[in-house]
């Protein structure tokens, strides 16, 4: 049973990281967009915020200040470079000295300068992406960004993410195990241990229950019915409902009262009825030795008026109880050969 509840912790432990693992995955590609795209809206704002002055500076030919605003945004965080193209992608300024006069045709340039409004396109490095504004005389703004460093910090709260979900599906699967424990395997070996204390003496066990059940019942009855010997009546109609039976043609033969002490008593064979018998009130319990003639009783005192008969060994037990005003007044057992 220990082995099948940790087959089991573990699969449903399986069963956990399946859900788990789409879970934590959409939740990285969550915050790897919202750390880009905060990304992007810094590097924007701070175009949006020095495109005035670089516009002034154009109308004014002061190539200073332009060049001086140029490489202000170079500066910013994670923007990786910044220069002007005017309508024929031509590089005017850059803060790289080395690119001036440069052109740059190629697509997503090209894009930047004919769409002359605000725009962002991702590059063939998907680590980079080119932010492109519109400035005076219909030149155009452009600032390659790097997200380099935001997708490191997504990685960090994947890993985080899966720590921590880890850690949930451990607790869950802890709490699985200790709660099996308690609910399935606890109750499994109490039930094991008393079985496997009890068969070892299954008879007398057996025979205990069987004890136990009927000095209940004799308990009950003994509180209401006055015994057999005290009620010359009822005594009178167990005999007159047995008148024909001859004890002569059994084995052994019993008469209990109400409360199932023997009356009377005849045994032919010397093994059926304990020798000791003492034939005033001595409970039926006590006065044979085959436990299956109690069981018979039993039997017989749950069905008033109906004959029960069992077997045991080469005997057969045959024992009917007499009801009187929903009331047993008596029971008469016949042992006979089987």
């Amino acid at each position: 049973m220990k082995k099948n509840i940790i087959f089991l912790s573990f699969f449903t432990l399986i069963f956990i990281c399946g859900i788990f693992y789409p879970i934590v995955n959409l939740l990285s590609k969550d915050k790897a967009k919202n750390l880009q795209n905060l990304t992007l809206e810094k590097a924007q704002t701070a175009l949006i915020t020095t495109i005035p002055y670089l516009n002034k500076s154009i109308q004014n030919s002061d190539d200073i200040s332009l060049l001086s605003n140029i490489e202000s945004l170079a500066n910013i965080p994670n923007i990786t470079s910044c220069f002007i193209l005017d309508k024929n992608s031509k590089v005017i300024i850059h803060n790289n000295i080395n690119e001036w006069n440069t052109e740059k045709h190629t697509n997503i340039y090209n894009e930047a300068v004919m769409h002359r409004k605000e725009l962002i396109q991702e590059m063939p490095d998907d680590n980079f992406f080119l932010l492109s504004e519109p400035v005076a005389n219909d030149y155009t703004l452009l600032c390659i960004v790097s997200v380099q460093k935001s997708k490191e910090v997504a990685k960090y709260w994947q890993i985080k993410y899966y720590f921590i979900a880890s850690a949930v599906a451990m607790l869950i699967i802890i709490i699985f195990y200790f709660l099996s424990k308690l609910l399935i395997l606890f109750p499994f070996n109490r039930i094991k241990k008393s079985l496997e204390n009890k068969s070892g003496n299954a008879i007398n066990e057996k025979y205990n229950e069987i004890t136990d059940i009927f000095t209940t019942e004799r308990d009950k009855i003994s509180k209401k019915i006055e015994k057999l010997e005290e009620d010359n009546e009822s005594l009178i109609n167990v005999i007159e409902h047995y008148h024909a039976a001859s004890i002569k043609d059994n084995l052994a033969f019993i008469l209990l009262n109400s409360s199932n002490d023997v009356v009377y008593s005849h045994d032919s064979t010397g093994k059926i009825i304990k020798t000791n018998l003492t034939k005033n009130k001595q409970h039926i319990l006590e006065a044979v030795k085959d436990p299956n003639i109690v069981k018979v009783v039993i039997k017989a005192n749950e069905t008033p008026g109906n004959k029960v008969t069992e077997s045991s060994g080469s005997y057969k037990i045959s024992a009917v109880s007499i009801n009187k005003d929903s009331k047993i007044v008596g029971t008469i057992v016949k042992i006979t050969e089987n």
